[in-house]
């Protein structure tokens, strides 16, 4: 016995969509027409599983992801929040039905801006990296790369929910994180070596506090490859012997001077592999 839709109940349209797990959704043919070209060609055609073209459609999709869908093709609705479980199989149904609007959602809400609207970070990169991947969605897959050779290692380490990500895809953003920490930690070993020439200003013991200072941040910078990094480690020499201080004054300034430019290798799209 087929259920009927609370949010599309009988009468609310013309037309009844039956989802794969026997629920009934009411809805206007007319707009089924109107947003989606596939729906357009079917319901003008009479192809499907099942179908009385004047009355019923079933389709393959289930019923919560069918309510889904239906909410991006009626003006009158508003779409539902991402539910991470499940966008897969919402996006697998808009690009079937090719209904552009459903991406279009999903990248807004996958998307962090700032008060200028600009992105600057990607929520569940790791998710968001697989369906970019899986519905060639390019731009939302350079956020995402960004998001993983920028952000802390644990993104890389975040569950994809079952998700397969390609080997390409992953090596290609380990090989750029990777590109990422060396450059960064360069700056820091030109750093010292400047340090080196002024070795006559300190004490051994001191010179000494100020490598082992050092470490910690490169270690973090390995762990994350960002200017965020460089504004924890800002006072990383805090503690220092009294003959070291004019060094935790110059490497803010120095830091500083490293600002801009770190931040807008940072805010760069990374390329794409050939083939992922």
């Amino acid at each position: 016995m087929s259920v009927q839709s609370a949010e599309f109940p009988k009468n609310y349209g013309d037309f009844r969509l039956v989802s794969s797990d026997g629920v009934v959704f009411s809805f206007p043919r007319f707009l089924l027409s109107h947003m989606s070209p596939v729906f357009k060609d079917m319901l003008e055609i009479g192809t499907g599983d099942s179908m009385d073209r004047d009355v019923e459609l079933r389709l393959a999709e289930d019923s919560t992801t069918l309510d889904q869908l239906l909410r991006f093709l009626d003006p009158a609705k508003r779409p539902l929040p991402i539910d991470i479980s499940t966008v897969d199989r919402l996006l697998e149904s808009a690009q079937k039905y090719q209904t552009e609007r459903v991406f279009e959602y999903w990248e807004e809400q996958m998307a962090v801006r700032d008060a200028s609207m600009k992105v600057v970070e990607i929520r569940c990169p790791m998710v968001t990296l697989s369906l970019a991947t899986r519905f060639q969605r390019r731009h939302m897959l350079k956020l995402a790369l960004r998001e993983l050779i920028r952000g802390p290692d644990t993104n890389l380490h975040s569950p994809s929910n079952g998700f397969l990500i390609g080997p390409t895809i992953i090596i290609h953003a380990t090989r750029l994180r990777q590109q990422r920490s060396e450059k960064l930690i360069g700056r820091i070993r030109e750093y010292q070596k400047s340090l080196a020439q002024r070795y006559t200003c300190c004490r051994e013991s001191e010179f000494t506090f100020m490598k082992g200072a050092v470490i910690p941040f490169i270690l973090e910078l390995i762990k994350e490859p960002s200017w965020n990094t460089f504004e924890r480690h800002m006072d990383c020499w805090n503690g220092c012997p009294v003959g070291v201080k004019w060094h935790l004054s110059s490497s803010r300034t120095v830091f500083n001077d490293w600002k801009a430019s770190i931040l807008e290798e940072e805010e760069e799209l990374p390329e794409l592999p050939e083939k992922f």
